[in-house]
């Protein structure tokens, strides 16, 4: 078993478990639901942390910080913190694979390698980002109750709900209507409350309403 480990942490193999685990883990989290890359990206990884310990036993930390990543960009594509969470997730990440590399050049070449893996899936082979963190996920369709109003002059002022998270576009509810609106800017979670502040043609702009307000 520890003559197993020590080839499991040999610099080229720890390059390759490092560059598919990466491969794996990133093709997963950009199209949820395929499991077969997210279990081989997780398989790679567990060899790559369970080398390293079996080598020379580091303690539980790296492999923690790295849950911790995954956990945090996990969270980045399902909330909308304008990638703070994420930017920690992947500082978190990085952390643990150069705490337990046996060189910085294993990491950097393992990313490199993962990079260009996964350009050539997106170039060549048709890989999609799968969520959709920034388009709406719910149907909107006339039957529903939403409308394109052609004059919607007459929302200016008005103060509603919003029913969809916009980021910046959205719906939102004002009485017995739904409209397609815009923030200004900013994210405005689902079910905020929000005011018309400007109609120019079909562009309905809203601001988040304040407590004090």
């Amino acid at each position: 078993m520890a003559e197993f480990a020590q080839l499991l942490t040999h610099p080229v193999v720890m390059t390759l478990l490092l560059s598919v685990g990466l491969i794996g883990l990133t093709v997963e989290l950009l199209s949820p639901g395929l499991i077969f890359p997210g279990l081989v990206g997780g398989i790679m990884f567990f060899a790559y942390f369970w080398a390293v310990w079996m080598a020379e036993p580091t303690g539980w930390e790296p492999p923690s910080l790295f849950v911790l990543g995954i956990v945090l960009l996990i969270l980045e594509m399902l909330l909308p913190t304008l990638g703070i969470i994420g930017a920690v997730g992947s500082i978190a990440l990085i952390a643990s694979l150069v705490m337990t590399a046996s060189s910085l050049w294993v990491v950097v070449w393992g990313f490199l390698l993962a990079l260009a893996v996964i350009w050539i899936l997106f170039k060549f082979f048709g890989l999609k980002i799968g969520w959709n963190q920034l388009v709406l996920r719910d149907e909107q369709t006339n039957e529903a109750g939403y409308v394109s109003a052609e004059d919607r002059k007459w929302l200016l002022g008005q103060e509603g709900i919003a029913i969809t998270p916009l980021r910046p576009s959205g719906y939102a509810q004002f009485g017995e209507r739904k409209e397609d609106v815009v923030s200004e800017g900013d994210i405005i979670p689902k079910g905020a409350k929000v005011k018309v502040i400007a109609v120019d043609g079909m562009r309905v702009v809203v601001r988040k309403e304040v407590a004090d307000e």
